[in-house]
Parts: C-alpha cells; sequence; structure tokens
C-alpha cells in the first residue's frame, strides 16, 4: 500500500485507466464466449427440430407386404 501512495495522481488516474480497459476487454470476451455457446446450442436444437420434421414426414408401411416392397426397392437402389 506504501508505493501506491507514493504515486502521483497522474499516474494513479491512468493505472484506473488502465485497469477499466482490462476489465471491459474481459467482460467482452466473457460475454462473447457465452454468446457463442448459447448460438451453438440454439443451433443443435433447431437441428434436431429440422430432423424430427423430417422424420414426422417420412413415410412408413403400415403392413409387412408394403414393409417388404420397401425393403427391397431400398435393396436394389430404387425410389423410396
Amino acid at each position: 500500500m506504501g508505493i501506491w501512495l507514493a504515486l502521483s495522481s497522474k499516474v494513479k488516474t491512468w493505472l484506473a485507466v488502465a485497469g477499466g480497459v482490462v476489465l471491459a476487454l474481459f467482460y467482452a470476451y466473457i460475454k462473447g464466449r457465452t454468446d457463442h455457446g448459447k448460438a451453438d446450442e440454439v443451433e443443435e436444437l433447431n437441428e434436431y427440430v429440422e430432423t424430427r420434421r423430417r422424420i414426422d414426414e417420412g413415410t412408413i408401411p403400415r403392413d409387412a407386404d408394403a414393409a417388404l416392397e420397401w425393403l427391397r426397392k431400398r435393396q436394389s437402389g430404387g425410389d423410396m
């Protein structure tokens, strides 16, 4: 604490400003990382919604004969 008292007021002001700038940069860095994490989570949820929509719109054979025919077409490379 003795060094702090011995410094002139101009030096104290410059140190305070420099400390404020460092804190502002640190805050921006932390905020950016948090926002990036949230953006990744939103993107992942949107991908899930899109996948679920495609699954729900898919055609599923309801009886055994239709299911076998669908598998045959799929195995031969025919249109699904």
